[in-house]
Parts: structure tokens; C-alpha cells; sequence
């Protein structure tokens, strides 16, 4: 099994007060971390640490910040070699701080000045051998590319749409499975209700669906059972839900691949993702799929 993602990725620096400072004030932090983040790149490095064989596919600049975004991956046993290093740019990070007991977070990033992902720096031949192609949506380009030509050579497909995103229309209709958040998908399919929402997901062409909720918890339809699966958040003491949803993406992956009954794959990447959110950062908390599935 071979999964190849393409998308996001940046360097994350996290840090933990004791509670947010007024303006012009200092604050010491208790906690510290500096860690790869991105959704595509994070929901791969999850399925490395799981076991499976992963490529992932994202651009930074010709920069140090870049080299280290790409070592994050490459040492979790991710293939990096078409990674694209953008001569003279400064790569993307982001900077969260997180108040300690209440999880609140005040995030700022820049994206630097790398240019976005374009279609002929990508060779369809990255393809080749793949069972699962991955994308966040954040480099439309060059996705949709490979999501039409993955389509034709039978991959299966899964994009994950966490933002408005008014243009998305044809990144839906190729993907055989849509993650969702609950604005995205209401604000994509214009109505409100669970069930209809769902429904309304899947006549865009996906043969499955999610919808996540955030702390309360996740919904999902498969094409075929058309019914609606709930379920509630997996109950956790939270520290920091940076990443939790890259998380849950990599693990219903992992289930998609091992062909898991559609409950059984989501209750899983709803449990990993919970689980993601008792540390700081999204990968200081990728338990073991034992793990998961005893929590």
C-alpha cells in the first residue's frame, strides 16, 4: 500500500502561558516545541509512523526553514525526492501560542514568499504504484491534475476541504472520498441540516462523505448504505487541538487502505484525533494504532 500526499506543509513553533499577556506585556512560556506542520504534510507523516509506504509532495523555499521542513518528513521514513526547494524564496512556519488549562490558541504565520504548486512541476509518473492520493486543497492546480489523472488509473482519492473555498467545486467531484468541515460543507452545498448536508455532499461526486464538528464529533454517509453515521467527540483531557484534524485525515486514511467498515473507520480517526489533542502540536501525539483502538 502506497499513499502519496501533496499539499501543505510548514514548520510550526508552539508555546504554552500560563495565560495570554496584555499588550506590552511579556509572558514566560512553560512549554515549548518546534515540530512540522501543514495539513498534508502532518496527516503523512501519520501514516509513516503507522507503517505505510508514503511520498509526499509540497513546495518550500531554497532556504534553511525549508531544508528543516522537509527533514521532518524525510525523518519519519516519508520519500521526499520530488519535494520542490524554490530557488531565492522564504518558507512558510507559523507560530502558535497556546494558554495552558483553557486550550484557547492565538495563532500567526506567514507564507513566506514561496509561489504556489503549479501543474508541470509535478510528472504524473509519481503516480505510478500508488493505491491512495491525498490532497488538502491548497494548491488547486496541481491537485485537480492529479486528482483527474489518479481518477482515470482507478486510485482512490480523498480531499480534505477545511475552508471556504468558492472554487472547489471540481476538487469535490474528483475525490471518491470528502473530509469536510461543518462550514465548508453547509456553505458548499447551501443547506444546513446533518442528513441533507450529507446527501447533498455526495450528488457533487464523492461516493463518501464526512463532516467534522470539532468537539461535536463527526457525521458521514456512504453512497452505497446512505445513512447517516454519528459520532460524538472521543472524550479527552485537551491540551492543544493544533493538527487534531490533520490527524484524522491520515487515520481515515489508514482505514480506506485496509478497507475498514465505514463506522469502524471513522470511529478510529475520530479517536486519533481526540487523542492528537493531549499534547502540543499535531505530531507530538501519534499514538500507535493499538493505541487508538484500545483507547
Amino acid at each position: 500500500m502506497r499513499v502519496l500526499s501533496v499539499g501543505s506543509c510548514t514548520l510550526d513553533h508552539l508555546g504554552v502561558v500560563e495565560r495570554f499577556a496584555e499588550p506590552n506585556l511579556k509572558a514566560e512560556m512553560s512549554k515549548f516545541s518546534v515540530q512540522g506542520g501543514g495539513c498534508a504534510a502532518t496527516a503523512i507523516a501519520a501514516l509513516a509512523r503507522w507503517g505505510v509506504e508514503t511520498k509526499f509532495i509540497g513546495k518550500v523555499g531554497n532556504d534553511p526553514r525549508g531544508k528543516l521542513i522537509e527533514s521532518t518528513l524525510a525523518d519519519e521514513g516519508v520519500d521526499t525526492s520530488d519535494m520542490i526547494h524554490e530557488e531565492g524564496a522564504i518558507s512558510q512556519f507559523r507560530f502558535v501560542l497556546i494558554e495552558s488549562g483553557s486550550g484557547r490558541k492565538q495563532t500567526v504565520y506567514t507564507r513566506g514568499s514561496v509561489s504556489g504548486l503549479e501543474p508541470d512541476e509535478i510528472d504524473v509518473s509519481v503516480l505510478d504504484d500508488v493505491d491512495l492520493l491525498l490532497v488538502d486543497g491548497k494548491q488547486k492546480a496541481a491537485q485537480l491534475e492529479l486528482m483527474r489523472e489518479a481518477k482515470k488509473r482507478g486510485i482512490t482519492v480523498m480531499f480534505e476541504a477545511n475552508r471556504s473555498q468558492r472554487d472547489a467545486a471540481e476538487l469535490v467531484a474528483n475525490a471518491d472520498c470528502l473530509v469536510a468541515s461543518e462550514r465548508f460543507a453547509s456553505q458548499f452545498a447551501g443547506v444546513g441540516r446533518l442528513e441533507s448536508l450529507c446527501r447533498a455532499l455526495l450528488d457533487r461526486g464523492p461516493c463518501r462523505v464526512i463532516v467534522t464538528m470539532g468537539d461535536e464529533g463527526v457525521v458521514g454517509m456512504d453512497a452505497d448504505a446512505q445513512e447517516m453515521i454519528r459520532q460524538e467527540a472521543h472524550p479527552v483531557d485537551v491540551v492543544d487541538t493544533t493538527g487534531a484534524g490533520d490527524i484524522f485525515l491520515g487515520a481515515l486514511a489508514y482505514g480506506l487502505l485496509h478497507e475498514w467498515d465505514f463506522a469502524h473507520m471513522i470511529e478510529f480517526a475520530n479517536k486519533a484525533a481526540a487523542l492528537s489533542c493531549t499534547d502540543i502540536g499535531g505530531r507530538s501525539a501519534i499514538f500507535s494504532i493499538a493505541e487508538i483502538q484500545e483507547s
